[in-house]
């Protein structure tokens, strides 16, 4: 049986750009995020930018995001977003990481660790039906789904900390 791969989560710093701009650049990555694309200059400058701003978490649109280490070394990165309905997490993995239970861990460290941020608040994680990786992984984890819109599945999960 595979080990279960020991993830952290640290907060995302300007010096993780790099990191950032390579999962945002790689195809295999965006596949199931936004318009299934790599992202361009400017949209990667705007994430990153409302990223390293650091608004207040009570404010609608606060982001605060996450890198996900193994040893050290970055392996994906989570995203928080506050909206009206909760906070919505994602998450991205890089490529040579996968297939290893990151992901997994991934979701489990953000469910952990949104409450702490943001207080008790429900959340909520979008999926493309075809990602059926993502899709188990959040159902196996408590999230149930909702609703689809616009092409996606949108999670919540079932029980709050």
């Amino acid at each position: 049986m595979p080990t279960r791969p020991s993830i952290t989560l640290r907060p995302f710093h300007e010096a993780d750009t790099a990191f950032f701009t390579g999962l945002a650049t790689d195809e295999r990555v965006t596949r199931f995020v936004g318009d299934g694309r790599p992202w361009a200059p400017q949209a990667i400058q705007d994430r990153l930018r409302a990223a390293l701003q650091q608004q207040p978490v009570e404010q609608g649109g606060a982001v605060r995001w996450f890198i996900a280490e193994e040893e050290g070394e970055a392996v994906g990165l989570v995203v928080t977003t506050r909206c009206d309905a909760g906070v919505e997490i994602g998450y991205w993995v890089s490529p040579q990481h996968w297939g290893r239970g990151v992901a997994g861990a991934m979701v489990d460290l953000a469910v952990a660790t949104v409450p702490d941020v943001y207080g008790r608040v429900r959340l909520i994680a979008w999926a493309a039906p075809a990602n059926t990786a993502s899709t188990r992984l959040l159902t196996r984890r408590g999230f149930e789904l909702e609703a689809s819109q616009d092409g996606l599945d949108r999670y919540v999960l079932a029980h709050t900390q």
